[in-house]
Formats: C-alpha cells, sequence, structure tokens
C-alpha cells in the first residue's frame, strides 16, 4: 500500500511527543479479537487490515469516494450512485470531529475507545484520500456501472490492474513493502523514504496544495490526478509504459508527501491544546 510507510513515520512522530502518550492510540482500549500491533508505525494499515480480516465490513466504503469521469459515455448512462455520507471524504471529516470533541459525554464515558478508533482511521483514510484511484472512477459505454477506482482496470503487469499498480507506486521496485511486524532495519528504510520523498517535495513547493482546506475541494484536485495522468497514455489490456510508470512514480511520491502534511496539520489542529499543557508543564 502506497501510503503505507509515510503515515507510519507520522504516527511515530505522533506517539513521541505531539499528542503525548495519555491520547496515543492504544490496543488496550480495543476488543480482544482484534489485530495486535507491536509498534506506532504499524497503526496506519489497521483500517486494511480490518477489510482483510472481514472485521466491520460496513466501514469498506470509508475507503474511497468514486467521482466519476465520462469517457464517451453520457453521464444519464452511469448507474454509478454516490453517497456524500458514505465515503473516505466524510471518514476523515468523522474522525477529525471525533478526536477534536472533548466532551462531555454520556453515562460516565471517558471516549478513549471512539478516539482510538478514530485516530487509526484519519491516519489510513488521509493516504487512501491522496490515492487518486481512491477518489476517482472512469465509466465508459461498456461499463456504465464504471471501473471501482481501476480495480476493473485491468493491464499487463504483475499489478494486474490499474489500481493495484498505482497502490504499488508503479511497482515494488520503488517501494520495498516490509513484512510484519516490522524490525528496526524495516522501520530504518521507511524512515528514509519519507525524508527522501519530503525532500524532493518540501512543504515550501506544495504550498499552493496546502492551502486548500476543505477535504471535498483536496478530493476534486486529486480527481483532476486521475484525470490527466491516472487514465492518460494508458490502455486496457496492455502493459503500462515505462514513461507512465515514471510520470505516475513522481505523482506517487508528490501526493505521499501532500498527505503527510496534512496529516500533520491535522495532529496540530486536534492535539495542539496537550502540546500547550505539555510546553507549559516542561517550562514550569
Amino acid at each position: 500500500f502506497v501510503f503505507f510507510f509515510f503515515k507510519q513515520k507520522t504516527a511515530y512522530e505522533m506517539q513521541r511527543g505531539l499528542v503525548g502518550s495519555e491520547m496515543c492510540i492504544r490496543d488496550r482500549y480495543m476488543p480482544e479479537h482484534e489485530i495486535n500491533y507491536n509498534n506506532p508505525y504499524e497503526y496506519a494499515i489497521w483500517a486494511d487490515d480490518l477489510k482483510i480480516k472481514n472485521f466491520y465490513k460496513l466501514l469498506d466504503g470509508w475507503h474511497f469516494y468514486d467521482q466519476p469521469i465520462y469517457d464517451g459515455i453520457d453521464p444519464s448512462k452511469v448507474t454509478l450512485k454516490l453517497d456524500p455520507t458514505f465515503n473516505v471524504i466524510y471518514s476523515v471529516i468523522e474522525s477529525m470531529k471525533t478526536l477534536k470533541f472533548n466532551g462531555p459525554y454520556p453515562y460516565h464515558h471517558d471516549g478513549k475507545m471512539e478516539k482510538s478508533y478514530m485516530l487509526r482511521f484519519l491516519v489510513h483514510m488521509v493516504g487512501d484520500q491522496h490515492q487518486p484511484l481512491h477518489v476517482a472512477t472512469r465509466c465508459t459505454p461498456k461499463m456504465p456501472e464504471c471501473d471501482a477506482g481501476g480495480n476493473k482496470f485491468m493491464i499487463s503487469d504483475p499489478a494486474k490492474e490499474l489500481h493495484a499498480l498505482w497502490d504499488w507506486a508503479m511497482s515494488k521496485k520503488n517501494i520495498d513493502f516490509k513484512k510484519r511486524p516490522l524490525d528496526q532495519a524495516s522501520i530504518s528504510y521507511y524512515e528514509g523514504l519519507a525524508k527522501e520523498f519530503t525532500k524532493e517535495f518540501p512543504r515550501s513547493k506544495l504550498a499552493d496544495e496546502l492551502k486548500v482546506k476543505d477535504p471535498w475541494e483536496q478530493a476534486k484536485r486529486t480527481l483532476d490526478i486521475a484525470k490527466k495522468v491516472v487514465y492518460h497514455g494508458i490502455k486496457e489490456g496492455e502493459k503500462p509504459s515505462e514513461a507512465y510508470k515514471k510520470t505516475g512514480f513522481e505523482v506517487c511520491k508528490k501526493q505521499i508527501a501532500l498527505a503527510g502534511y496534512r496529516l500533520g496539520d491535522y495532529f496540530k489542529e486536534i492535539f495542539h491544546h496537550r502540546v500547550e499543557m505539555e510546553e507549559a508543564q516542561i517550562l514550569s
């Protein structure tokens, strides 16, 4: 999963100091049947693990927002229906609402379990939101139900379909997907990639994009990437060209960096009062 290492890095920074140990997502707040994790780097994949293990199937729709791209089809013929209250953008907004809520809670409840869930979802869904094929789907006369974000767009490649190609950042040679549980060498590898990508795409280089605060508007901009890059220069059933993969990898790196910066900004917005309180305690 293309955004996995960058979200792990962000979760690590969160654990080390941004939110403080009290509000860090903790497995002790999770039901016993759920997956255990050995370190904060791995929390980012929790939402996908739920899908793989068939837990909470109801929430599968939180991973995508299928904005249609009409390719030679009359929009009135498209059978896809967008749900404005059940998609990846909605999940980011709802996660933020939950995490920013400071009570009061009913029935003498402290809200930690809900925040534990939603913090994990936020870390994951911000990444999904920036993968173009999580917020776009191609609709054609032959496929009026659309291609499920490239999952039905088959290609001659080890990825087999276009969605997986973009999840892989064009090739598993570009990002080495380490086996979990992660050891220190694997963690260092992902930290190195995060440094490399943010060096190539520093905040200053993405200043215009970072001015866009509305998640719905952010999704429209990612949709433009799908229109101009993802579905451009590639045909169903054919092998992606090296030029296509090169361009795609540059887009992936930029989107990974952008997702990380936005997630960091969300953390500051949610937990700023905790940081200020901890700083005050240190100074006193």
